[in-house]
């Protein structure tokens, strides 16, 4: 879900961020644990430069380590997110709360949101592919895990295709929004707008309804697609975890002077 934060104005959405799979966390634990046998069996003390070298050129420590950066790259993606939703919402509230034009500034920001979303896409492509370097997935799964996005969100692309390529907008006069549109808001915003469309059912008059709209677009298109990549990143850990049990040891090679 999104996490709601209000303030003295209105409820302001923001975007929660992507948090890491549980089971990569107590992998670092058991990781700390067998470096500290390694330092028993050989009757020494690794120095801190050693254990980061061991956990750097290790397969644990490198994969792991790439999964948390892929992790925070994907939450500075939705930090920019959460800068769309804020600029919309003020827009909602106030068209002419922000310098410009409204309907472009509105417009500019829903095509933004698309392109921070297939920035997504991107950048979990460069991460299965060192999991398919690393021999955690064939080439076959790979394709499934790029494909999975597609499959996953095929209205995502097929909304963006008619904004962005087909030039699909709110029609210049005569919004109709559907009953169900009103629905989705409190008292006080179907009262606004209600009042909007009757002094003046015109996409000039309507931004704020039009920034509404958007902003409940986001919101469900993120919540689903939060919900999707944590299942991923679920598997994609519990395979790296798999892996590393049924192939691979930590090994230590130290040559005293």
């Amino acid at each position: 879900m999104l996490a709601l934060k209000k303030n003295e104005l209105s409820t302001q959405i923001e975007i929660r961020k992507i948090q890491p799979p549980n089971q990569l966390a107590s992998g670092f634990l058991k990781f700390a644990k067998e470096i500290n046998q390694k330092s028993i069996d050989l009757n020494t003390k690794f120095t801190e430069e050693e254990i980061c070298d061991i956990f750097n050129n290790s397969f644990p420590g490198k994969i792991r380590a790439n999964f948390l950066l892929w992790v925070g790259d994907l939450n500075k993606i939705i930090d920019g997110m959460n800068i769309i939703l804020l600029d919309l919402n003020d827009l909602k509230n106030d068209k002419n709360s922000l310098k410009g034009n409204p309907l472009t500034r509105s417009e500019l920001l829903f095509q933004s949101f698309f392109g921070e979303f297939f920035r997504i896409r991107e950048t979990s492509r460069i991460f299965i592919k060192l999991l398919t370097k690393e021999n955690i997935l064939n080439n076959k799964s790979k394709e499934l895990v790029f494909e999975s996005y597609f499959v996953a969100f095929d209205k995502i692309y097929e909304t963006r295709n008619l904004f962005i390529h087909q030039n699909l907008g709110f029609k210049d006069f005569d919004v109709d929004f559907g009953k169900d549109f009103f629905k989705l808001f409190s008292k006080e915003e179907k009262e606004k707008f209600t009042k909007l469309l009757s002094e003046s059912n015109t996409r000039e008059n309507t931004i704020e309804m039009q920034c509404a709209f958007y902003i409940k677009f986001i919101e469900q298109i993120m919540t689903n697609f939060l919900e999707f990549q944590e299942r991923l990143n679920g598997i994609l850990a519990d395979l790296i975890i798999l892996y590393e049990e049924q192939v691979l040891k930590i090994t230590v090679n130290r040559t005293d002077t």
